[in-house]
């Protein structure tokens, strides 16, 4: 039986679903009609049955049963009153992804299901491209992690402005191949390099610095996975402390105009072995901010939306598939951020530094993870009391509260639009000390290893649930 559909929209992205919904017989719906608040739109022979206003009227009159959203463009408040009522009506919602993520062939699903970016009330910041312009114009800029969901984000965003020189390192071949044919079909004036190497090799990347000399560094690789670095302190230690080190070092030395790190809010007063070696990251940052010519800042972050390791989207694929949702614990909450969000955040870090920052989003408040859950299964169509919740317990050095700043990082103003800012102060002696333990990990048990990390930064290695 065909699903009785609405298309919300009548432009350019409504035509995309109708004709592609022609064309496939697997999918199984029925249009009905559109709602636009032009009268001058025509789809075909689908008629135009009222404004938007019209939905709740036009979903219970024509036995409505799937809503497809198709004004990519839509602003936030109207969407949320729009998903708010498709979730009352408990409608299959579908959204259309950007247009130009479909004609570069980046989204390969012609429609998603309303998901995890959909949860975020508040307006998405939004990034002062002008500023940026003139910032990046003539300029060769370097992001490491650039075939990540953050790094390559970033990219694409920083395109937009038109560097002379973008310069992408990764570790992972494919990853840095896909970004690099994307980016080339944006624009043709910026001149796109693709390095392969590994920041823990320090002879590597100062041959792509010795070679390319970066003006702007956005350094986004990073290990970030909990429970896995909880098991490879090693790695933990190597990649996202030693690695941090190597990058700082090569920019001081080669005179680079600006650093930004990209951080988490784990970092803070942190339980675990990835939000301890990520604030050692920081502190390096920090202390080579003292004594370089280079502006060195640090950007943290919430959880991100959709990133790889991010959880909803797997809770998103639980509630889908019929399958239990594993929740840790029923009071759990975090600050939520999209990957657009995040990667113009960065780049406005770097637009406004004056060196030794942690800059941090404005998100408002964290949000309770069990209100996502409801909110994602509302939004597939499904009846809460259909989809089983088990709480599996937390794991070692989860929290149940995230901070976003250290009590002593003094400052949390806000310097710009939707963005905070606090600074820290590490002693100088901390680099000293630092660099012992980045000579001698590999030397050391994983439990000293973990001990001698936490000391360094003056946080409590033995705390297990929080």
């Amino acid at each position: 039986m065909l699903k009785r559909t609405l298309i919300i929209g009548g432009g350019e992205a409504a035509q995309y679903v109708f004709h592609t919904i022609a064309k496939d017989e697997t999918m199984n719906y029925q249009i009905i009609g559109i709602l636009d608040d032009s009268l001058e739109v025509q789809l075909q022979e689908v008629p135009r049955l009222g404004a938007l206003s019209k939905l709740e009227e036009t979903i219970i009159n024509e036995s409505i049963t799937s809503v497809f959203l198709a004004i990519p463009s839509l602003e936030i408040c109207k969407r949320k009153h729009i998903l708010e009522i498709c979730q009352k009506y408990k409608m299959e919602t579908k959204v259309l992804p950007k247009l130009q993520d479909i004609h570069s062939k980046k989204d390969k699903l012609i429609l998603r299901a309303v998901s995890y970016q959909d949860i975020i009330d508040r307006a998405e910041f939004e990034l002062d491209y002008l500023m940026v312009e003139q910032e990046v114009a003539n300029k060769t800029i370097l992001i490491t992690g650039a075939g990540g969901s953050i790094g390559s984000e970033i990219t694409r965003q920083l395109m937009n402005a038109h560097p002379r020189k973008l310069v992408l390192l990764g570790h992972g071949e494919a990853s840095i191949y896909e970004i690099h044919r994307e980016l080339q079909k944006m624009n043709h004036q910026t001149e796109i390099i693709s390095c392969i190497a590994d920041i823990q090799n320090e002879q590597r990347l100062a041959e792509i610095f010795s070679e390319h000399s970066p003006d702007i560094v956005y350094h986004a690789a990073a290990h970030k996975h909990v429970p896995l670095m909880e098991k490879n302190i090693t790695e933990a230690i190597a990649n996202n402390a030693k690695g941090t080190w190597n990058l700082a070092s090569i920019a001081h030395t080669y005179n680079v105009g600006k650093f930004v790190m990209i951080s988490t809010d784990k970092a803070v007063k942190p339980t675990t072995v990835m939000g301890a070696s990520k604030r050692m990251a920081e502190k390096i940052v920090q202390l080579f901010n003292q004594k370089s010519k280079t502006l060195f800042c640090v950007v943290r972050f919430g959880n991100v939306l959709g990133s790889s390791g991010s959880v909803v989207p797997l809770f998103y694929e639980q509630i889908c598939n019929d399958e239990p949702v594993t929740l840790t614990h029923p009071d759990m909450e975090r600050y939520f951020m999209t990957i657009p969000e995040a990667s113009k955040l960065v780049i406005q870090a770097s637009m406004i530094t004056n060196g030794g920052e942690i800059f941090v989003l404005d998100m408002g408040e964290p949000i309770k993870i069990m209100d996502v859950i409801y909110k994602l299964i509302d939004l597939t169509g499904k009846d809460r009391e259909s989809v089983q919740i088990d709480f599996i317990g937390i794991r070692q050095g989860e929290k149940v509260r995230e901070e976003l700043f250290e009590s002593d990082e003094k400052a949390h103003t806000q310097i710009f639009e939707k963005i905070l800012v606090g600074e820290g102060h590490p002693s100088p002696s901390e680099l000293q000390n630092i660099q012992a333990l980045l000579g001698s990990y590999m030397d050391m048990t994983d439990k000293r290893r973990k001990e001698r990390l936490f000391e360094l930064i003056e946080a409590d290695w033995r705390y297990t649930k929080i």
